[in-house]
């Protein structure tokens, strides 16, 4: 079993965080998250440091220990830090433009699509393909690069479609007859 709920969260200066009641509030200069903590897990902080632990006794719990350890991370390095994910556009003609408020896709439809941008979440096109998808909260920045992902899912046959940049994608050879 892996125990990644017992590596101690370094704290960074100018993050804080406070725990009572199952409930952990993290504040910074830019943002407040309050995240609520399974009931068999105690957080105790010691110089700069976060330290999850469970009784021996509770194996049900052991599970939310390691996710609420990763969760806690996250929102800590998310605050300071930042999460982006950059996404690519393969097709002849496909292309994005980004206003604020709405991501418009051009991908070969018989309309553009227009994806409204998440309230935590920046979206900016760098170029008409490559698009970076930005915030400081890690699942709802994925969830969005996934949503638009979604909308035109890559084809291996012909290799077009939204990726996520870096990401292997397998590409397939058409079998011809003879």
């Amino acid at each position: 079993m892996s125990r990644v709920g017992a590596a101690p969260i370094n704290i960074p200066t100018g993050v804080s965080v406070e725990y009572s009641d199952g409930k952990m509030l993290i504040k910074s200069a830019k943002a407040e998250k309050e995240l609520s903590i399974c009931s068999g897990v105690i957080c105790k902080v010691i110089d700069n440091q976060l330290l999850l632990s469970i009784d021996e006794d509770q194996d049900e719990v052991k599970p939310m220990w390691g996710t609420d350890r990763s969760n806690i991370n996250n929102i800590i390095n998310g605050m300071v830090n930042g999460f982006s994910v950059d996404l690519e556009i393969n097709g002849v003609g496909y292309k994005a433009e980004c206003d604020g408020k709405y991501l418009t896709l051009y991908l070969g439809y018989s309309h553009n699509v227009k994806y409204k941008v998440p309230k935590d979440v920046e979206i900016k096109c760098l170029k008409p393909t490559h698009i970076v998808v930005s915030g400081m909260d890690k699942q709802k920045v994925y969830m969005v690069a996934s949503d638009i992902c979604k909308i035109r899912k890559y084809d291996p046959y012909k290799g077009k479609g939204i990726v996520i940049k870096g990401k292997f994608m397998l590409r397939k050879v058409v079998s011809k007859k003879k």
